[in-house]
């Protein structure tokens, strides 16, 4: 059975937007789906959906379904959608590990040179008791 879609493509990008940009104004008031929805006159579990989907990146608003869902969603490349953020926050991760690896390795390396260094100026430096003695005999 073939539906017809409840809300255009027009209400359902605007709303989506509505509520991303109230999310971004308004980061702590948690009735902004609904306040939305009744301000565009759409159901609030459809917008729900929509702004679920535009999350994590696959709403499509062609879709040509009745309320945004599409059963098998093909995956729609946006930028910032939340498969791109999860393979960024990935590499950001193994970037961190790998620094921190090195930031180690560069720790250990600079001791050893410093205890060379102790090492090698200790045996160069004279104690004052030393050069009296060498001093005496001479």
């Amino acid at each position: 059975m073939v539906f017809d879609k409840k809300y255009s493509d027009e209400v359902r990008e605007r709303a989506v937007e509505r509520v991303l940009q109230r999310r971004r104004d308004e980061p702590d008031n948690r009735s902004i789906v609904r306040e939305v929805s009744e301000e565009f006159e759409v159901g609030p579990q459809s917008l729900r959906k929509w702004v679920a989907r535009y999350d994590d990146g696959s709403y499509d608003y062609d879709a040509g379904d009745t309320d945004g869902w599409d059963p098998a969603p093909a995956p729609r490349q946006r930028k910032g959608g939340r498969r791109d953020l999860e393979a960024k926050i990935a590499d950001l991760e193994h970037q961190v590990a790998v620094l921190q690896e090195d930031n180690r390795s560069l720790t250990r390396v600079v001791a050893l040179l410093a205890d060379e260094l102790r090492t090698a100026t200790t045996r160069t430096v004279q104690h004052p008791e030393a050069l009296t003695g060498d001093a005496a005999r001479s």
